[in-house]
């Protein structure tokens, strides 16, 4: 009876110790951002989400350093001609760390400045250093079957589809996060029974395309005011992993059909659970522009 009860403390003091070692690959990070809009439609709420979006990027450049060739901006025009740039977005996969937990988000000034919105935010969270080479997963949202890269925006009531494509098999969700702060599940479709979509290696899918799947859901962009943001995710892994927990959400505006839904904090906090338990994780995401004209 010693001798089990010594082996099984010996057992446990390794469980702990190798919990510490995977707790100490997670550090604190923090940054504070002043974000100076220069498009003069641009809502309070979406200035705010920017601003957060560019103070966790910030907070990882300086943690784990930037790899330049990866970053990312999306440009749009106007009906008369001019452009701004709408979205500068800095992925997961475009330094050297991911983010991996946010424990405080704070707005520390906003004002109008010149007719442009100007916010300045602070954030504090969990990241780590990538240890592993993530799986370079491929995917566009597009209009139409047969484009090939995503748009720089979208109409209202435009189909959406997505090409996506993996040199790994492994399993795959789409969420869509809208202004409300309301998660929609687009993969796996709302009747699915699985937890995710598999996937295989070396094959291209386009998904949301009852042309390639008769057992699709088809979905379309809409926006209720002159223009607005959604936030698109892709989680994949080569590990098994479902979807967060959900429940049907009825109906839109437009008695359309809408898909499953959570809470957007619901769902970053299922997206932390699993990106800390699965560092071969990919999380990539997308900012699409939906506009009414």
């Amino acid at each position: 009876m010693h001798h089990m009860k010594t082996r099984i403390i010996s057992l446990l003091w390794g469980i702990t110790l190798t919990a510490a070692l995977w707790a100490g690959n997670i550090e604190r990070v923090s940054a504070t951002y002043e974000y100076i809009s220069n498009n003069p439609n641009e809502t309070p709420a979406q200035a705010k989400a920017t601003a957060f979006e560019r103070a966790r990027q910030k907070a990882l450049e300086e943690k784990f350093g930037l790899d330049v060739s990866q970053v990312t901006s999306s440009t749009i025009t106007n009906a008369n001609g001019s452009s701004y740039s709408n979205v500068f977005s800095l992925g997961g996969t475009s330094v050297r760390g991911e983010w991996v937990e946010t424990i405080k988000e704070e707005v520390l000034e906003e004002k109008l400045l010149n007719g442009f919105m100007m916010v300045k935010v602070s954030v504090v969270g969990k990241a780590r250093n990538r240890s592993t080479e993530k799986t370079d997963i491929r995917f566009a949202f597009v209009r139409d079957i047969r484009d090939t890269e995503s748009p720089v925006s979208f109409k209202d009531g435009n189909d959406i589809f997505m090409r996506f494509s993996s040199p790994a098999g492994g399993s795959l969700c789409v969420y869509l996060v809208d202004e409300q702060q309301n998660a929609f599940c687009l993969l796996p479709y709302p009747d699915q029974q699985a937890g995710a979509q598999p996937v295989e290696a070396n094959k291209e899918y386009i998904f949301f395309s009852e042309q390639f799947d008769r057992n699709a859901q088809e979905y379309t962009v809409n926006c209720e005011r002159t223009s607005e943001q959604n936030a698109l995710y892709v989680v994949f892994s080569p590990n098994r992993f479902t979807k967060a927990s959900d429940k049907q959400s009825g109906t839109n505006w437009r008695n359309e059909k809408m898909p499953r839904q959570l809470t957007h904090e619901a769902f970053l906090k299922w997206l932390e659970r699993n990106q800390t338990k699965d560092d071969q994780m990919v999380v990539r995401r997308e900012i699409i522009s939906i506009r009414k004209d």
